[in-house]
C-alpha cells in the first residue's frame, strides 16, 4: 500500500532505522546522545517531584502548560531573547515544529531554501509538503549568502518562499555560522522579504557555553521562527520541542496542532518544567558540555592517525558531529554496506544532500573515546580496502578497453 502524502525513507535511511537497534553494530553516526550520559539521579528527583504535584493528566491548552512556557521564556532571556510566554509554543519535538509550519503556514509549491547538506528529516518533512527544495552551498562560515542572493534575485517566487537553517553546531556538518555572517543574513532575508526557520536543536551544546546570539536575538522585526527542542541536550524520548514566533503565528501553529495530536504529552511538559526551574538542567549541561567536548578533541585525535592522507574534516565548536569528506571517489551507498558487515553503523553524507558529497556524519556524543578509536580504526580499513578493489576495478576496465 502506497497511498498517502508522506514519502518513503530512503532505502539508506530504512536501514538506518532499523539497524541503529541492532547491539552488534557500534552506531557512530547516530544523532542520539550516548545513554550512559543520562542524568538519571537528577531526573529520578524530578520525577519524584512532579509525581508529588499531580493531581491530573488532562489535555492541556493549545501552546502548552504555562509552567513550561514561563520556564522557557525565563531560559531564553539568559540566552539575550526577550519573549512571551505567549509566543512560545509546545511541540512533540523540533520536527514537529517543521510539520506544522509546512502544513499552516505555507502553501504547495512554496520554495524552501536549505543548507546543503542538512537535517535528513527536515528533507523528507518538506517533500512530503510538496514544497519545492533549494540547497546552497557552504563553506567554514557556515550558508553561502551569495548563493542565497543570486537564487533570490532570480526567482519569480518571492512571497512564497523561507529559509531553514541550522547556524549552530549544524547538522550534519557540525559548522558554526559567524557573528557577522549573521547580520549579513538578516539584512538579505529583509532586503528580500524572506522569511527564516532558525533550527537551534544543537544550540545549547556549544562547547564553552557561549554560541554566538540565535538569529531570533539579533531578529527585530519578528522575522525568524525559532525552534528548540530538549531531544539532543537531554531526552529525545520526552518528544518535547518548542517554537518562538510572534503571537499570532503561535495561536495559528497552536489550532493546527491541537488538530493533529491535541497536544503534546502533559506529563512530559511538566517533567521538563520542574528540571528547568530546579536548576538541575543547567547543572546537568555544564557538565555534558565538558564531556562532548573531551569526546570531539579524542575523536579528531584519533581521525588525525588513521585518516590521515584518506579524508579531511573540520573541527567543530559543539554539538555532535565531524563531516568526514574523503579525498578519493567511493560510492557512498557500499561503504554503508561494507562498514554493517564489519559491524559498524554509519551515516553515508549522501542522505543529507541532493548530490553525491563523498562524506560521513560521524557522531563523537554516542560512544566513548575507546570505543570511538576502535570503531574508526576498523572504518578506515574498510575504506582503504574498498579504495583498493575500486581502483583495482577500473585499472582492469582500462585493460580490457584497450
Amino acid at each position: 500500500m502506497t497511498a498517502g502524502y508522506f514519502r518513503a525513507n530512503q532505502e539508506v535511511v530504512q536501514a538506518i532505522n532499523s539497524l541503529e537497534f541492532d547491539d552488534r553494530l557500534v552506531r557512530l553516526g547516530t544523532g542520539e546522545l550516548d545513554p550512559r550520559l543520562f542524568p538519571q539521579a537528577a531526573f529520578r528527583q524530578t520525577m519524584r517531584d512532579v509525581a508529588d504535584a499531580i493531581t491530573s493528566l488532562g489535555y492541556v491548552e493549545p501552546l502548552g502548560i504555562p509552567v513550561l512556557r514561563q520556564a522557557l521564556a525565563d531560559y531564553a532571556r539568559k540566552r539575550g531573547l526577550a519573549v512571551s510566554p505567549s509566543s512560545i509554543l509546545i511541540t512533540s519535538g523540533a520536527l514537529q515544529g517543521l510539520q506544522l509550519i509546512s502544513a499552516g503556514l505555507l502553501r504547495g509549491g512554496s520554495t524552501v531554501y536549505v543548507e546543503d547538506p542538512t537535517y535528513v528529516k527536515s528533507l523528507q518533512v518538506f517533500q512530503s509538503a510538496h514544497l519545492r527544495l533549494c540547497g546552497l552551498p557552504m563553506d567554514d562560515q557556515g550558508l553561502s549568502l551569495e548563493a542565497l542572493e543570486k537564487h533570490l534575485r532570480q526567482s519569480s517566487d518571492r512571497g512564497n518562499s523561507v529559509l531553514y537553517t541550522i547556524p549552530t553546531n549544524h547538522n550534519p556538518t557540525g559548522r558554526t555560522m559567524s557573528y557577522r555572517r549573521r547580520i549579513q543574513l538578516l539584512d538579505l532575508c529583509s532586503r528580500y522579504d524572506l522569511p527564516i526557520i532558525e533550527d537551534g536543536a544543537y544550540e545549547e551544546l556549544t562547547f564553552d557555553g557561549t554560541p554566538p546570539p540565535s538569529l531570533k536575538s539579533l531578529d527585530p522585526g519578528g522575522r525568524v521562527l525559532y525552534l528548540g527542542s530538549i531531544s539532543k541536550s537531554l531526552a529525545p524520548g520526552l518528544r518535547i520541542g518548542w517554537m518562538i514566533a510572534p503571537e499570532p503565528v503561535a495561536q495559528r501553529l497552536g489550532d493546527v496542532k491541537m488538530q493533529i495530536d491535541y497536544g503534546a504529552s502533559s506529563l512530559s511538559q511538566q517533567v521538563l518544567a520542574r528540571f528547568l526551574t530546579s536548576g538541575r538542567y543547567a547543572q546537568y549541561l555544564d557538565g555534558l558540555r565538558c564531556e562532548l567536548q573531551r569526546r570531539c578533541q579524542a575523536a579528531c585525535q584519533v581521525l588525525s592517525e588513521v585518516f590521515a592522507g584518506l579524508a579531511d574534516w573540520q573541527v567543530p565548536q559543539g554539538g555532535f558531529y565531524i563531516w568526514l569528506t574523503l579525498r578519493d571517489r567511493l560510492p557512498m551507498e557500499m561503504l554503508f554496506h561494507k562498514a554493517a558487515e564489519a559491524g559498524i553503523l554509519i551515516n553515508p553524507g549522501d542522505i543529507y544532500s541532493s548530490r553525491h558529497t563523498q562524506s560521513l556524519r560521524l557522531s563523537y556524543a554516542y560512544t566513548t573515546p575507546e570505543e570511538f578509536r576502535r570503531a574508526v580504526s576498523r572504518l578506515a580499513a574498510v575504506v582503504r580496502s574498498s579504495l583498493a578493489v575500486s581502483a583495482k576495478n577500473s585499472y582492469t576496465g582500462l585493460v580490457a578497453s584497450g
